[in-house]
């Protein structure tokens, strides 16, 4: 059994012999590339979504970020509440970033709760609301 109370041993960085996997690039059938390394079986999953969005595409400052910071609280059909409870209730962790060029939503859980968890992640792309109330605590 791994000892907590008993560090690991340090390790030079330059020294750390660091090999990766080689990376398979693919395209989906509507043009999608797709990067992919066999790793095996995995019980968990990371699923990134990228947008051509951010700081270089908005017309006022500020407009993209407070776009993706709100994208999560709150879709037609769910309140910021329910839809972190409904992530959170499959030990789940979605997260979304704005950046110069791209904004990001990132998803990662256990592979057996992926098709669970899609339709939300697709709820907040396609429906996301912009409640008065959450863009008040926003600002």
């Amino acid at each position: 059994m791994l000892d907590r109370f008993v560090p690991p041993p340090i390790t030079d960085a330059v020294s750390f012999n660091l090999q990766l996997k080689a990376c398979e690039k693919f395209s989906l059938s509507n043009g999608i590339p797709v990067y992919s390394i066999a790793a095996g079986a995995q019980e968990v999953v990371m699923v990134e979504w990228v947008f051509d969005a951010g700081n270089w595409y908005e017309e006022k400052n500020i407009v993209a970020a407070t776009t993706n910071y709100l994208m999560k609280n709150g879709t037609t059909h769910k309140t910021a509440f329910e839809i972190n409870d409904f992530v959170e209730g499959y030990g789940a962790y979605l997260n979304r970033s704005c950046y110069n060029e791209t904004a990001t939503i990132t998803l990662h859980c256990l592979s057996k709760h992926l098709s669970a968890l899609l339709p939300i992640v697709a709820e907040l792309i396609m429906e996301a609301q912009f409640p008065e109330e959450e863009l008040q605590t926003y600002r």
